[in-house]
């Protein structure tokens, strides 16, 4: 099966909004003119999953400062220009910053997520004066577990040594490490309650 990994276009920032809604919670999707930005801004870290002319994934990045990073609140909006990048990016920034990574029904089963993200993180690896690949991810089950402290939830594992938070597992059982817990991060995203777990793979 012929997919291909390429560049987004501005004239795809339409078909990745959908994309995004498709796949995350309305609240927190981005919308076309977020996404029409972020390739404008960047066009380098927006990358999407095309498979006989259909788009069917997409994965987005920029690069910040790590004196940006600790300048004020770990939250969603400050750190993305509102999901936009306008104000956040910075095209030398020491840190790659992963934002998300959606991938259509069509293409599940495909460890296309996981192929993505690899890849962005590949890309990340091959540029000069990046010194940290991060991204803040979401605890996305959460909400079925409240009563729980959000420490012992992002520590909990099944029997067979998985995190139990599928989104965790994806990042965590696939190279990165936990660096810490953020309360408020995306206050819109209620599945996750707010929290954003800051994540790094390593840079080499």
């Amino acid at each position: 099966m012929n997919i291909v990994l390429r560049n987004a276009r501005v004239a795809e920032a339409g078909e990745l909004s959908a994309i995004e809604k498709a796949c995350w919670p309305t609240a927190i999707a981005p919308d076309e003119a977020c996404f029409r930005t972020r390739i404008e801004t960047y066009s380098e870290g927006q990358w999407v999953a095309e498979r006989n002319g259909e788009l069917i994934g997409a994965a987005t990045a920029q690069r910040i400062s790590s004196e940006f990073l600790h300048a004020g609140p770990a939250t969603y909006d400050r750190l993305t220009d509102g999901g936009c990048f306008r104000g956040s990016h910075t095209a030398d920034g020491e840190i790659f910053h992963l934002i998300t990574v959606s991938v259509l029904r069509a293409g599940r089963g495909l460890r296309l997520g996981r192929r993505m993200v690899d890849h962005e993180i590949a890309f990340a690896r091959s540029l000069p004066g990046v010194r940290r690949i991060i991204g803040f991810t979401r605890p996305a089950r959460y909400h079925k577990h409240l009563g729980m402290p959000i420490e012992e939830y992002i520590a909990w594992r099944r029997d067979n040594g998985e995190y139990a938070d599928p989104v965790l597992q994806f990042h965590l059982g696939g190279g990165a490490k936990l660096v810490s817990i953020h309360s408020g991060y995306r206050p819109l995203d209620a599945e996750a309650g707010g929290y954003g777990v800051l994540i790094e793979y390593p840079v080499r």
